[in-house]
């Protein structure tokens, strides 16, 4: 282990001096409100007195600092894949740093860094490598920063700004070709009309008394003047607040209560749709004479919903279940999947999408298991934020739900989850908060359950103290349909909406009650404004006014190829004993056996349904339930036939499996046999034991005792008890794998595509490797009714592979695990920590004969007598060709090193002997590290 030993530390004093005046009202000679500063440096500096740079930032009024073309070597013998000494400085400060590169996974890189003191409202990131996007907030004006590499394209950073501008003040650095409308180059500096005047000032930066100082150029670009008339809002020069604030001054009191309570979208007990509805599960009516627009909101958690078709001619793209894009390991997947559904949702006259589920796996019998991202904090909560990122990214607004606890289905609107606070804090809101980080969502939508006794949507812990406060969320709380049960005491914990309450709860809380505790005084005005400004904000800041939704044909073979690479890079390879996989050419009689598989693949029940596609509706009508949360489903994607068209040198049959004994004997007279096993799941209800439904057991069983070349693709919600796994040589979980699922599948198994899908969750034995083996209330007609409560105290934090780890268990399979058809292997660990930060590299290289993908992951093994006995602080997937090899870096995630003091309100990394792993899944490691960590609070 190596410790950077220059000096960095900044003392409490200039700290504290900074972080007033970053936030300090502007004048007319500074930064902010009438101008905006950018200081480019023409290299980066390996090291920094931090006391002395900042205070020249201080001094220069510096708003965000930029180094182009930095190179970055893996020198592991050396300190220069360390990390960079200005992103500590930035954490210390507060700043936001970026380092863009066009290949973030090699430890040798090179790129350009950025760092703002302002709040950065929106971004690019794994969706265009080599350039950068911050969309910045000073106050009152908002500014489009776009920076670029060497390495960057041209058309596509055109491309990108376009796409992202939306009319803000905009200044492109390190840009030669000037050609892109409504900018004027000066150099290598292009500027938007946005900006009435620019200066630029030859500058040298000091960065310590030994060293020379460091040459750079000042930027300073005056701000047009505002935008006047009868609808100031409309300047899209200003930030998204102040064009609410602008806005909320101007509306009446009907106007602004019109805004905190949505309709149900598909009409009030089969009667006609609310008026300017377009048939979803939300609306709120605009306010013409403001330029208000409607809102619009679909479902969508694994695509955009059409349900019962009520929308004639709309379809969108059914996505692979949330699993199987955590299962890619991949947030470029996870971005992808969620622009399209974004693209889609605005295509078909939406801007906001209720997307963005978090909520942790903590038993696998949940229902709802197959909308969220796994067990682990940091891998969920990257991926559902870069698929936040995703949907806005189409200029519409992304939830994030549901918050917070909201993981089990059974009696949700009334259970309790009780848990500590620093286990909360270290796992689901973990995940939240890292989502909300990455994401940015505009809105939040709070949980039917209650946690800790208090209903999610009455939650001022939740909602105003750590959500609003400690995280600064600037957007608005919105419930879930049937969420709100009282009107005054919900808005004063910070619900900003209630959902189609005329349907689904009580009353329309946050109508007239809500109106009565206002003119009482129950509820501040104050509190009625914010309400309302929040709302406005997420629509401003998502572009809801200047690129309003148009109804359009969705591009269905994006959609398609979306979709598909999620269910190749999603899909988990378990068990291929003796290579049964790939089918090789010698393999010429295939027989496929269950799970409707001629007609299509399953998915999940409930409001995230997909049912209208480009391929038609529900391939195999009739199987119960019919109704809510049904129907089930299968979409039109037959891996039968998507097989036959992998191999069309091949006779591959069907069978049903109904009948075990005529299952057995088409598999005996085949090569190989593949059987397809189902598992139904829905919103609202609990699965109600770990096994596959409908003798699917006995099933695989009798085909396996026929032919020892079976093969078993599991179509599931999450993990089942597998008591014939010995039996079979090959076992590969493709989830819900969505419209694209029978392609998918059929590449994988044939080799046109090497699986690289890693498990996002521990895989049981069955249900007593669980914390609560037992749960009441379980399934359709449960024998016993539901506890009123559930213990999450009994693991805690310890979610997952952390409760195997802790209990000593082994499961069947381990969190991260996935197999390939080639072989990868891995030398030379090292890692460098600086302040919070801790960097990692390794050698990777392709040993086998084909190309392929794997998943470098970072344990952390935690001091003895910890809580928490392992971590997984940072993971990085790459693609190698047969016989290459590359440095990765990997950096840790800043809050997985660390425990959150209660008391404190703080993450602190504890001193202490700690272990680095460099694993292949949560107890596979390859590589170790035993280092020290000192004392440090996570900023």
């Amino acid at each position: 282990m190596k410790t950077i030993t220059k000096p960095l530390a900044l003392t409490a004093a200039i700290t504290l001096s900074l972080a007033a005046s970053a936030w300090a009202a502007p004048t007319a000679t500074t930064g902010g409100a009438d101008a905006f500063t950018v200081l480019s440096l023409e290299q980066a500096p390996k090291w920094l007195n931090a006391a002395d740079v900042a205070a020249q930032l201080q001094a220069m009024n510096v708003d965000a600092l930029t180094i182009g073309n930095v190179h970055r070597e893996a020198d592991t013998s050396g300190t220069s894949h360390a990390p960079d000494p200005l992103e500590a400085l930035a954490d210390q400060l507060g700043y936001t740093y970026r380092f863009v590169s066009a290949d973030p996974a090699s430890a040798e890189r090179r790129g350009s860094i950025v760092i703002s003191r302002l709040p950065v409202e929106a971004e690019s990131g794994i969706e265009a490598p080599g350039m950068n996007y911050l969309r910045l907030n000073d106050g009152r004006h908002v500014v489009a920063l776009y920076t670029q590499t060497a390495a960057a394209d041209g058309a596509r950073f055109k491309q990108l700004i376009e796409a992202s501008r939306v009319g803000a003040p905009s200044v492109l650095l390190g840009v030669n070709d000037a050609a892109v409308t409504g900018f004027d180059a000066n150099g290598d500096v292009a500027r938007s009309n946005g900006f009435q005047s620019a200066t630029s000032t030859a500058v040298k930066l000091r960065i310590d008394a030994d060293s020379p100082a460091i040459a750079g150029k000042l930027l300073t670009l005056g701000y047009a003047a505002p935008v006047g008339g009868d609808t100031p809002w409309m300047d899209t020069s200003l930030n998204a607040d102040a064009r609410a604030r602008l806005i909320v001054a101007k509306m009446t009191d009907d106007e602004k209560f019109q805004m905190l309570h949505s309709y149900f979208g598909l009409g009030k007990d089969g009667g006609p749709l609310p008026e300017g509805a377009v048939g979803s599960a939300g609306f709120v009516p605009g306010v013409a004479r403001l330029g208000i627009p409607s809102q619009q909101s679909a479902d969508a958690g694994v695509g955009v919903t059409n349900p019962g078709g009520i929308r004639k001619g709309d379809h969108a793209t059914a996505m692979p279940s949330g699993p199987s894009t955590a299962s890619s390991w991949n947030p470029e997947i996870a971005f992808a999947g969620g622009a399209t559904m974004g693209r889609e949702a605005w295509q078909q006259r939406f801007n906001i999408l209720l997307a963005g589920s978090v909520n942790l796996q903590r038993d696998p019998r949940n229902g709802r298991n197959f909308e969220y991202a796994g067990e682990d904090p940091l891998l969920a909560g990257r991926l559902v934020g870069e698929s936040i990122r995703g949907v806005q990214s189409q200029h519409v607004v992304s939830t994030m739900k549901h918050f917070a606890l909201n993981d089990m289905e059974t009696s949700r609107n009334f259970h309790s989850a009780e848990i500590g606070e620093q286990a909360m804090r270290e796992s689901d809101l973990l995940a939240f908060e890292i989502a909300l980080d990455i994401g940015k969502p505009g809105s939040v939508m709070c949980s039917y359950n209650r946690i800790n006794g208090i209903y999610g949507c009455e939650h001022d812990y939740l909602m105003n103290q750590v959500l609003k406060q400690e995280w600064k969320f600037p957007g608005f709380v919105m419930s879930d349909w049937g969420g709100v049960h009282s009107g005054s005491k919900a808005a004063l914990a910070g619900l900003d909406q209630q959902s189609a309450g005329e349907v689904f709860d009580k009353a329309v809380y946050f109508d007239e009650p809500l109106r009565l505790a206002v003119n009482g005084g129950v509820v501040p005005r104050a509190r009625l404004d914010d309400m309302v400004s929040r709302i406005l904000r997420a629509m401003f800041a998502n572009g809801n006014f200047d690129l309003p939704p148009q109804h359009q044909p969705i591009d269905d073979a994006a959609g398609f190829a979306a979709a598909q690479r999620t269910v190749e890079e999603g899909s988990v390879l378990l068990r291929n004993a003796n290579n049964v996989l790939p089918l090789g050419p010698e393999v010429k009689r295939i027989v496929i056996i269950g799970g409707h598989a001629d007609k299509g693949v399953i998915g999940g029940g409930g409001s995230s349904m997909v049912g209208w596609t480009a391929k038609g509706t529900n391939a195999v009508p009739g199987v119960l339930p019919t109704t809510w949360p049904g129907p089930v489903i299968f979409h039109p994607s037959s891996p039968l036939e998507a097989l036959r068209a992998e191999r069309p040198d091949a006779s591959i049959e069907y069978v049903d499996g109904r009948n075990v004994a005529a299952a057995a004997r088409a598999a005996a007279a085949a090569d190989v046999a593949i059987v397809f096993a189902t598992q139904w799941s829905a919103e609202s209800v609990d699965l109600p034991h770990m096994k596959l439904p409908d003798n699917q057991d006995a099933l695989i069983a009798g085909v396996a005792k026929a032919n020892p070349k079976t093969v078993v693709v599991l179509e599931t919600n999450g993990p089942v008890e597998l008591p014939w796994l010995q039996q079979v040589p090959a076992v590969l979980q493709a989830w819900y794998p969505g419209i694209r699922g029978g392609e998918g599948i059929a590449a994988l198994l044939t080799g046109k595509v090497n699986p690289s899908g890693r498990l996002p969750v521990t895989w049981p034995v069955d249900a007593s490797q669980l914390p609560r083996p037992e749960v009441n209330g379980l399934g359709f007609n449960p024998k016993h009714k539901p506890d009123d409560t559930i213990d999450y105290d009994i693991e805690g934090a310890n979610v997952g592979y952390k409760w195997f780890a802790a209990k000593g268990l082994t499961p069947q399979f381990a969190f991260g695990h996935g197999l390939s058809y080639t072989s990868f292997t891995y030398e030379n660990l090292s890692a460098i920590s600086m302040g919070q930060r801790l960097v990692a590299t390794v050698d990777i290289r392709n040993t086998g004969k084909v190309a392929g993908a794997d998943v470098a992951q970072l344990y952390l093994k935690m001091p003895e007598g910890s809580a928490t006995p392992i971590r997984l602080i940072g993971f990085q997937k790459v693609t190698l060709q047969p016989g290459e090899s590359r440095r990765i870096r990997i950096e840790a995630e800043p809050k997985t090193l660390a425990s959150f003091d209660t008391a404190d309100k703080q993450w602190k990394i504890a001193e202490g002997r700690y272990e680095l792993q460099l694993s292949r899944s949560a107890n596979e490691p390859v590589e170790t590290i035993a280092f020290v960590l000192g004392d440090e609070v996570v900023r």
